[in-house]
């Protein structure tokens, strides 16, 4: 189906149920894949109103914060979602990454990655800040 039909379809169920989940998350998902960020974080946003405890959802949204370079809500969505949910991942992962690459803190990025590790040592993502910490850790000694 061409790209333009399916945003209109997704926007016509939207106007029609303002709760309609599923097509605020493919909207905001199309518009992430498309790197089209002000879309994208206006989906989501919807989303989020219709269910705050989609964490997946409240990352997505600081990395399209971040990618529109508004880096202080980028940052608050990570720790939002990281406050909500201790054991979402992502959001250590892509929060460490904001705090070394945007704010150029490798130290404190480092402590994220090790409070995911300290929280969770057994998350699907906890090899991923092992990993980082190990790759960073040169470059503060």
């Amino acid at each position: 189906m061409d790209d333009q039909i399916t945003i209109t379809l997704l926007k016509e169920r939207l106007n029609a149920d303002a709760d309609d989940i599923e097509a605020a998350l493919s909207l905001g998902n199309f518009y992430y894949d498309k790197g089209d960020a002000a879309q994208a974080i206006v989906h989501y946003r919807i989303a989020l109103d219709i269910n705050p405890l989609l964490s997946g959802v409240r990352t997505d949204l600081g990395a399209m914060y971040w990618r529109n370079e508004n880096l202080s809500q980028a940052e608050q969505a990570f720790r939002d979602t990281i406050a909500k949910d201790p054991s979402f991942g992502h959001a250590y992962i892509n929060l460490g990454f904001l705090i070394q690459n945007a704010k150029g803190d490798l130290v404190g990025a480092r402590a994220i990655w090790q409070n995911l590790l300290d929280t969770n040592p057994q998350h699907e993502m906890a090899g991923k800040a092992r990993e980082l910490l190990q790759q960073t850790g040169a470059a503060i000694n």
